[in-house]
């Protein structure tokens, strides 16, 4: 295969798997167990072409659904109350009430849910645990490696606004985001692996190159 070929066909798995991931987020409570599925299908398929898409996703979705949703929907229901709290509080500040610039408080605290909801659903697409034990770790790797946490939030806002931009972009968007995003995440999680997870991972890596 060429590598223009190769350039192609990545391209169509990143436009496959958004879909995929866009499919499987419209019910809401499963955009966990898709965000999942979606980390680790771009990891192993896109970016160290072990599998197909299509299996790799499902195979994802299914095997991390139960822990992917419970995790999901507290960190949507965080979010929720984060959210409903600003608006609240950001109506009091215009207002001109006291306690009104609490709203600060509440935009950082949605901001860490969202975070730290990035770093969980990636675990999980990485780690195999109870849903106690995931959302207690993913919270003290995010606290460790905050600031880089946020500069993944920072380059999903660039996402975002390019699809506001320009629309279709929303058919590759998410994949790509992921994509970029595991190159940061994937060295966070080593430090975490044991040295033999480790050579097992870069064996399988070579196997497939």
């Amino acid at each position: 295969m060429t590598k223009l070929n190769a350039l192609f066909n990545k391209l169509l798995n990143l436009v496959l798997l958004t879909v995929y991931w866009l499919v499987c987020s419209l019910p809401v409570f499963t955009a966990g167990a898709a965000t999942a599925a979606l980390y680790y299908t771009t990891l192993k398929v896109i970016k160290n072409d072990r599998g197909y898409v299509s299996g790799e996703f499902f195979r994802s979705f299914r095997g991390n659904f139960k822990v992917a949703t419970a995790c999901w929907l507290a960190h949507l229901a965080a979010g929720l109350l984060f959210t409903g709290e600003y608006v609240v509080c950001y109506r009091m500040w215009a207002g001109g009430e006291p306690l009104g610039w609490m709203w600060v408080l509440f935009l950082v605290l949605g901001i860490l849910d969202a975070t730290m909801a990035f770093f969980t659903m990636s675990y999980i697409a990485r780690f195999e645990d109870k849903a106690g034990r995931t959302l207690k770790n993913s919270f003290l790797i995010m606290l460790r490696h905050l600031p880089k946490g946020l500069l993944q939030m920072l380059l999903l806002g660039v996402f975002v606004i390019a699809v506001v931009w320009f629309p279709p972009a929303v058919l590759i968007a998410p994949a790509a985001f992921m994509l970029l995003s595991s190159y940061t995440m994937e060295k966070i999680f080593c430090r975490y692996m044991s040295a033999k997870e480790l050579a097992k991972e870069a064996e399988r890596n070579r196997t497939h190159a």
